[in-house]
């Protein structure tokens, strides 16, 4: 197998849902047959929004596993879940709302576990990883959850998760998981709950899906191969379980 993770360039942001909605429910299915639940760890931002519609339209919705689809999050902002800030924004909007054609949601509430952002930092983190505990996820011998598919973006500082350049969760020995103080120079300026870089070689597959010109910088240092993971971090994505869909527009430096 290649040590270099797969690279999918298409046409633009709807080519990009469309394929990210397809790589999901492949995984799904798989993750279904093999183990009779799908763990899908998402991320927050406006791709995510796109795919959730992606994966509603019916034939899709036909096809993805819903009922055994359990959603959790790579990280997200230390705000109230009602905050539009929260990576629980497009959740409820997209997914557990009802669509446009008045069809219901395809999950429930308790399908979809949101870090809880009521809680401090450290005992959010350590709630957050006990419910992954609980609902049965493996784990690696240093403490990661092997969720099926962790879903992430890149930010125009070269961030996944909520990791920025300089964290201590780049470091090979940083937790699993913890709280973020506010990035001062990134907005929106708040602070974080997120899992380190680790939970990516944890995981059994990764998406990345990359769209926009605002992006194309970035992921040109990224897919170049230029810094280390501590300036870069989401060079820790460039694995063989892991996959990038990336639009033209945010292809255009590669």
């Amino acid at each position: 197998m290649s040590k270099l993770p797969v690279r999918r360039i298409v046409d633009d942001a709807a080519a990009a849902a469309t394929a990210t909605a397809e790589l999901v429910i492949t995984v799904a299915q798989r993750a279904v047959a093999e183990r009779g639940l799908f763990h899908l760890c998402t991320t927050g931002g406006s791709t995510p929004a796109a795919l959730y519609a992606a994966l509603r339209e019916p034939e899709r919705a036909a096809r993805m596993p819903w009922s055994a689809t359990q959603i959790w999050f790579g990280d997200d902002r230390h705000v109230p879940r009602t905050s539009p800030l929260s990576n629980l924004a497009s959740i409820d909007a997209a997914l557990l709302a009802a669509d446009k054609h008045g069809v219901a949601s395809p999950i429930r509430n308790d399908q979809v576990h949101p870090w809880p952002t009521s809680e401090d930092g450290p005992k959010a983190v350590s709630d957050y990883l006990a419910a992954v505990r609980a609902a049965g996820i493996q784990h690696t011998a240093e403490g990661f959850p092997q969720f099926d598919l962790v879903l992430i973006g890149i930010g125009g500082d070269c961030h996944c998760l909520s990791v920025f350049p300089g964290s201590p969760l780049t470091a090979s020995s940083a937790p699993v998981a913890a709280p973020v103080p506010a990035p001062t120079h990134i907005e929106p300026h708040v602070p974080r709950l997120s899992f380190s870089l680790g939970l990516l070689l944890a995981t059994r597959a990764v998406c990345a899906t990359v769209v926009g010109a605002g992006k194309s910088a970035a992921l040109a240092r990224i897919l170049n191969g230029e810094g280390t993971v501590s300036e870069v971090p989401a060079k820790a994505a460039l694995i063989p379980t892991a996959t990038w869909i990336i639009d033209r527009a945010a292809a255009a430096d590669l």
